[in-house]
């Protein structure tokens, strides 16, 4: 079975050459040099930006050839459109992937509520206040939110997404995404950081 996702001799930053592999399963940190590199890499592994030189392949298909939705992100501070609600920005790609059904939706979004904790009161309050009312957590946590429902077969995380969490906060988020891949067999995660972490898994040689 091809790599889920493979970077083949990458131009990064103009300057270095970048090579590795993600397997179904994985959850993998890259760490690299700066904010800039960390911005360009994930831009690259969404293919919203092409590879200058090299090759970025997903399930062994060149990067532009993938479904749409096959690949999500979550930004370190949520990356939420301010003018629009909570229940919007999360089902946002949902309508984009034309994955959207209200029941199916509204099961996946309680499910993974449940399992961060969050109480029906509270999801309430949350998802039917603008994004621009939300504090720093809440806008994370809508972020976070996003990418699992949208249950794409990679998911590209920002590591600013763990920043200035709460210890216990931390560990759920970490055990929530590690669920999430162990649930399929064509799952992997990739976080993407240019500072020092101390999250639990393997980094990128």
């Amino acid at each position: 079975m091809p790599a889920l996702l493979h970077f083949n001799n990458v131009a990064i930053d103009q300057a270095d050459a970048l090579s590795f592999s993600i397997a179904a399963g994985d959850i993998r940190i890259l760490k690299v040099a700066s904010h800039e590199v960390k911005m360009e890499i994930i831009n690259l592994a969404l293919g919203d930006l092409a590879p200058a030189n090299g090759e970025i392949s997903l399930q062994g298909q060149p990067l532009e050839a993938t479904r749409p939705g096959m690949i999500g992100w979550i930004p370190g501070d949520g990356g939420l459109i301010s003018n629009l609600k909570t229940w919007e920005n999360i089902t946002l790609p949902l309508w984009y992937h034309n994955k959207r059904q209200i029941q199916s939706t509204e099961e996946k979004v309680m499910r993974w509520l449940r399992a961060l904790n969050i109480d029906n009161r509270a999801w309430e309050d949350l998802m039917s206040s603008p994004a621009a009312r939300l504090t720093q957590e809440e806008h994370k946590l809508a972020g976070l939110l996003r990418g699992l429902v949208l249950a794409p077969q990679l998911l590209v995380v920002d590591a600013g997404l763990f920043d200035e969490l709460d210890d216990a906060l931390r560990q759920m988020w970490i055990k929530v995404l590690e669920t999430y891949v162990s649930e399929s067999d064509y799952r992997a995660l990739l976080v993407v950081t240019s500072a020092f972490t101390s999250l639990p898994w393997k980094i990128i040689e």
